[in-house]
């Protein structure tokens, strides 16, 4: 039996009671919810899954089908790009060589996900084609616009229907590489002064590699916020995160103040010194996955 990780988001992250029914309907037979992760700004919830791939695909269908009940998208408010309900839902090998196992699980997920009359897309290493792997050129322009193109047929779901959920929007169902979501929050409530530094950090403008970053202001916080989700840690590490942004707040005449662990991460991207040298304010062993296996 191969159990793999799935890390599903839905857009939702403020309504306790839907995040929690949300929550309970992923929690079938088979499968451990290691962490839930919700935050009000993002307006998003991340769980973390863990099971044989079976299961994790009845436990995907049983969430999409919460949240489809619960959530319409058509007023959803957040700072992070979303597409759908049950926005992402991508399957991970725990190993390397077991990458096909999760591309297996992501393509019976979306086989499942379609008669919920869900347009699903595939990304990641289950991607139809290498130009459709990104899950950026899928968000690319937001819900309405990606309603414009499918109505164009300029790009269209691999499964499901071609047009929008009325309320559910879109999904996006994948299988990829561990991946480490981690937030840097700063000294200012200057959106501009995050963008410059996500723009610098990520790889896509000269960063560094498999860094992909976005500046946010937190509403709640009164903060301004690097999102960054660190795609290869085996190339960049999170102290190395940190430390180019420190030197970029610093050319931008701020300071990072403090930094989040959104999820799980591999106990060997946790460096000497862990929480202290990373910045953040606490580390359990419950954010490390290893402590779960």
């Amino acid at each position: 039996m191969v159990r793999l990780e799935c890390v599903p988001n839905i857009s939702e992250g403020r309504r306790r009671d839907v995040i929690d029914a949300c929550v309970e309907a992923a929690s079938t037979t088979g499968v451990r919810v290691l962490d839930v992760s919700s935050d009000p700004d993002h307006n998003r919830t991340v769980l973390t899954l863990l099971g044989e791939g079976g299961d994790l695909v009845r436990a995907v269908t049983a969430l999409a089908a919460a949240a489809i009940e619960r959530i319409d998208v058509a007023g959803h408010s957040g700072v992070h790009p979303f597409l759908g309900a049950l926005d992402v839902a991508p399957f991970v090998p725990l190993e390397a060589q077991q990458m096909p196992a999760a591309v297996d699980a992501a393509l019976r997920a979306a086989d499942e996900l379609a008669p919920l009359d869900l347009p699903v897309y595939l990304y990641g290493e289950a991607s139809s084609t290498p130009s459709r792997a990104a899950l950026a050129d899928h968000r690319r322009g937001g819900l309405a616009r990606l309603g414009e193109r499918m109505a164009s047929g300029e790009w269209l779901p691999d499964r499901g229907p071609n047009r929008l959920h009325t309320t559910a929007g879109a999904v996006c169902v994948g299988a990829r590489p561990p991946l480490i979501a981690f937030n840097l929050l700063l000294d200012t409530d200057q959106i501009a002064a995050a963008k410059r530094i996500a723009s610098a950090l990520r790889e896509s403008g000269g960063g560094l590699p498999g860094v992909r970053a976005l500046g946010f202001f937190l509403e709640s916080r009164g903060q301004a916020q690097v999102s960054v989700n660190l795609t290869d840690c085996d190339r960049t590490s999170l102290l190395d995160v940190v430390r180019r942004a420190d030197e970029l707040a610093a050319a931008a005449s701020v300071r990072v103040v403090e930094t989040e662990l959104v999820g799980l991460a591999p106990r060997r991207v946790v460096p000497a010194g862990g929480a202290a040298a990373l910045r953040l304010p606490a580390l359990s062993d419950q954010q490390i996955l290893e402590s779960h296996l």
